[in-house]
């Protein structure tokens, strides 16, 4: 058989078109069947968590004297979703007494129709802590 050049060429772009679809083959099958073990491998290799324990310090100026420092405060905030109004009262007496609040203003927010309420802020935690163990001894929630 003699080979003249349009015979050449067709084996050529065949070989070539063949080599492409193997190409293209392989990489449907990496892209759509192998991807999540494939994802999987590049972030365990590229991925790494370590959790960071920082406390937040005191700020001081030039001669190391301080001029800030922290002060853990919480806020204590009211789901009224979650209050019936046999509840309310229970919570109105407890509130009242544990952040000195007055009664009258915690009635009037606690009967509004928002369903979360900040109730007091700048709460020490040693407070927040014992109000918190208080509400679940009363079985209180909200």
């Amino acid at each position: 058989m003699r080979w003249n050049g349009r015979t050449r060429c067709a084996l050529i772009c065949i070989a070539f078109v063949l080599l492409f679809s193997a190409f293209s083959f392989r990489l449907v099958y990496l892209q759509l069947v192998k991807h999540d073990e494939y994802a999987g491998l590049a972030a365990e290799k590229h991925v790494y968590k370590q959790p960071i324990y920082a406390e937040r310090g005191a700020i001081t100026d030039a001669n190391g004297e301080v001029l800030a420092h922290n002060v853990p405060v919480e806020i204590v905030v009211a789901d009224t979703s979650h209050l019936n109004k046999e509840k309310v009262a229970e919570a109105v007496a407890l509130l009242s007494r544990d952040l000195k609040i007055d009664a009258d203003e915690l009635w009037g927010k606690l009967g509004s129709d928002r369903h979360y309420i900040v109730l007091k802020r700048d709460v020490p935690e040693s407070a927040a802590d014992a109000l918190r163990a208080k509400l679940r001894e009363e079985n209180l929630r909200g």
